[in-house]
């Protein structure tokens, strides 16, 4: 899904949304990573209740990601980058996002003092709040629904927990999607999203073998976020500058250059019918399958010729889908 909605409200604070002439708001919290269709219910069940009370729906997020700060174990790679989460939620209704940011002084902050620094707001009125069922904030995880419920009983606002989702045994989790994805279950991480898999980066320059041995210019795209699925050639969409493009994409070390000085893998994206500098600017790609694997060959010129099959059959693809 291509970002394409309108810059929307992004603070850091509640108290900050005063200064966009909003009085009263119903909150969703969570961390929202994909904006899956878990996170989907619990916007739809914000949405009703910001039509019931005449409010604007409101999410409250946090970055970076809590087990960055705090966790044991490594941070898990987010899905997708602040800017594409914010704007998948405005998507799915909400009318501004506040981002708290995740620090160790703030992990350690009580629930009593998080719902009494992050959510009374003395100049906007809390009409309700809205939360995942095995929710957990505060210090050491101690605050948790009833928490919230005693807060909204106190100040006379609505209050929902929204069960995960398991449409088919297993609970629609951030961390099923990043497996899926990396094991190349791309189908099955779209049914989980609600949406297609998207990377997105920004285009740095690669070994300009494409452009030149090949006739086959690619972007190669720096990831700061995205899980990459196995290595292999993919159909694809790529979003740039406002326009959708048919797209091939690479994912590998290009092992027909068997470059040892370079074995990281990368993502190489050939947009079909682009003209044009692509250098430091931001590119989205939509991966739609896999279309085979990676391979090395004996000559570029036999590379050349699969890439051109390539391109032939990511067309066909892609026309039989429209």
């Amino acid at each position: 899904m291509e970002n394409r909605v309108n810059k929307i409200i992004n603070v850091s604070s509640l108290t900050d949304l005063s200064g966009y002439n909003i009085k009263r708001i119903v909150i969703a919290i969570g961390v929202f990573d994909g904006v899956h269709c878990g996170h989907q219910l619990l916007l739809r069940k914000l949405n009703e209740m910001a039509k019931q009370n005449r409010a604007e729906p409101i999410a409250v997020t946090f970055y970076p990601h809590p087990r960055e700060v705090i966790g044991a174990r490594p941070a898990p790679k987010l899905l997708i980058p602040p800017e594409k989460k914010n704007a998948l939620l405005h998507h799915y209704g909400v009318h501004a996002v506040v981002t708290i940011p995740f620090t160790r002084e703030f992990s350690a902050m009580p629930p009593d003092e998080f719902i009494h620094n992050c959510l009374k707001v003395d100049n906007i009125e809390l009409c309700g709040i809205s939360v995942g069922s095995n929710w957990r904030f505060g210090a050491d995880g101690m605050g948790n629904v009833e928490n919230l419920k005693s807060f909204a009983v106190q100040g006379h606002f609505d209050f929902t927990a929204v069960d995960e989702l398991a449409p088919s045994g297993e609970m629609i989790s951030s961390t099923l999607i990043r497996r899926a994805i990396s094991t190349g279950l791309l189908d099955k991480a779209e049914q989980m999203l609600g949406w297609r898999y998207s990377l997105s980066g920004i285009v740095e320059k690669g070994h300009n073998v494409a452009t030149g041995e090949l006739s086959c210019p690619t972007a190669n795209l720096n990831l700061k976020h995205g899980i990459m699925p196995p290595d292999g050639v993919y159909v694809a969409r790529a979003y740039f500058a406002g326009k959708e493009y048919d797209a091939a994409v690479n994912i590998g070390i290009s092992p027909t250059y068997n470059r040892l000085s370079d074995r990281n893998r990368r993502v190489e994206v050939h947009l079909i019918g682009f003209t044009g500098e692509l250098y430091g600017q931001p590119l989205e790609v939509e991966l739609v399958s896999y279309l085979r694997e990676e391979r090395s060959y004996p000559s570029y010129m036999e590379l050349k010729k699969q890439i051109a099959k390539d391109i032939g059959e990511v067309r066909q693809k892609l026309e039989a889908r429209n």
